[in-house]
């Protein structure tokens, strides 16, 4: 999505930096971790979750909904616009977007003949996915009054499901922009079951552990989450995803939080926060935004070390002095 912003932003103002933008797209992710679809926060209230069983379910209360990660995410929000503005290469330097990708997306709503069968008619009908919507979004409603505001991770795809099946009005024209979208996600979807291969290697071989417990070993209660954040950034190299950090980590770091008197709630988040500070290195998943633009890595990296290097402050001051 923030892919398709920066195209919009492009098209909208003559002589934007390409590259820049879609680098700016990408920047933006390392605010996710701690948000609403934050994978680690999200699986740590999640029932059935790898670590349940050694410290039961740490809610989003203890977590997302904090003062460590409000100052963490509204400081990157206000700070790195003004990293990004300070990055503008020179007018002889810009390099602009290729008109080919401005022309106009496909409208995936189909206008049916009147002779349509009844089977055609309900894939395109406007009743049925507003159907769907009201009987998901009551369900929600229902778990969130019985449950209170437990967030975990199958209420956010569930949430996510819903709301573009709304957007898009019809069953069929959610399922053609769904399809046109996975286009641009084929370099994940080709070497996703590769770091997945790598991160069970990692988990059976007890490397990820090894990583994990170096840093633990010379931490205090004071310093743990710090020393977690710099061997989920490590980490993230060979495994750039949220559920696998977890996975990999969270047998090691919670118990070793517990021994310390740690903060359970921000041990995950320094997990969370490692692995997304790292993205900025590790460019997996800016690959969607790349395909959209037609880029390469090489066109955005400076940038995405650039802002790698002055948000690392950020984090180090919300995990020690919060």
């Amino acid at each position: 999505w923030s892919g398709d912003v920066a195209r919009e932003v492009a098209r909208r103002v003559p002589g934007s930096d390409y590259p820049l933008l879609i680098a700016c797209a990408y920047i933006g992710f390392m605010t996710w971790g701690g948000g609403f679809s934050g994978s680690m926060p999200l699986l740590a209230a999640t029932p059935g979750n790898p670590v349940e069983h050694i410290a039961g379910l740490i809610p989003v209360s203890q977590t997302m909904f904090t003062g460590y990660n409000l100052f963490i995410t509204l400081t990157l929000i206000l700070v790195m616009p003004f990293v990004t503005r300070m990055m503008m290469p020179r007018k002889d330097d810009i390099m602009m977007i290729d008109p080919a990708l401005l022309e106009e997306e496909p409208d995936f709503q189909k206008k049916l003949p009147e002779d349509a069968p009844v089977s055609l008619r309900m894939e395109e009908s406007r009743l049925i996915a507003w159907i769907i919507g009201i009987l998901g979004f009551t369900f929600l409603g229902m778990y969130f009054i019985k449950n209170g505001f437990n967030i975990t991770i199958n209420t956010v795809n569930m949430i996510f499901l819903l709301t573009g099946l709304l957007l898009h009005k019809t069953p069929m024209a959610y399922m053609r922009a769904v399809s046109a979208a996975a286009r641009s996600t084929a370099g994940i979807l080709v070497q996703f079951p590769f770091y997945a291969g790598i991160q069970l290697m990692m988990e059976g071989s007890g490397l990820g552990g090894l990583i994990t417990e170096f840093f633990i070993n010379v931490a205090n209660k004071e310093t743990f989450p710090l020393m977690t954040f710099f061997s989920s950034a490590l980490i993230n190299f060979a495994v750039p995803s949220g559920g696998g950090h977890w996975v990999i980590q969270g047998p090691f770091v919670i118990p070793a939080a517990q021994a310390l008197g740690a903060d359970l709630g921000k041990s995950v988040m320094a997990i969370a926060y490692g692995e997304q500070w790292m993205n900025m290195a590790q460019p997996f998943w800016a690959l969607p935004a790349l395909a959209i633009a037609g880029l390469g890595v090489r066109d955005i990296m400076g940038y995405c070390i650039t802002a790698l290097l002055l948000s690392a402050p950020i984090f180090i001051l919300g995990l020690v002095f919060f």
